[in-house]
């Protein structure tokens, strides 16, 4: 009998979260937001596993975390200065 198991990451940018000076390397910049799932692959069925939310320096790549809550309202608030309603 033969398993197949893996693990798999994704990552999903969700546009420019604001304009911010990154503590580790200095540069000023829009930092990007990135959704990464992680993927049991059990029979070549995907499980996501685990979730995370950060924003990615554009300079050195160095990440912040966020809460779900957090994301969703720096997307939202993305989307309405790209639409030009702010």
């Amino acid at each position: 009998m033969f398993f197949f198991i893996g693990m798999h990451n994704s990552f999903k940018d969700c546009g420019a979260e604001g304009y911010h000076t990154c503590t580790r390397c200095g540069k000023v910049g829009w930092w990007r937001l990135i959704k990464e799932t992680t993927w049991l692959i059990l029979l070549f069925i995907p499980i996501p596993v685990r979730v995370r939310y950060y924003c990615q320096c554009p300079g050195c790549g160095g990440t912040s975390e966020m809460t779900k809550q957090e994301f969703e309202e720096a997307v939202r608030q993305g989307r309405k200065e790209n639409d030009g309603e702010i």
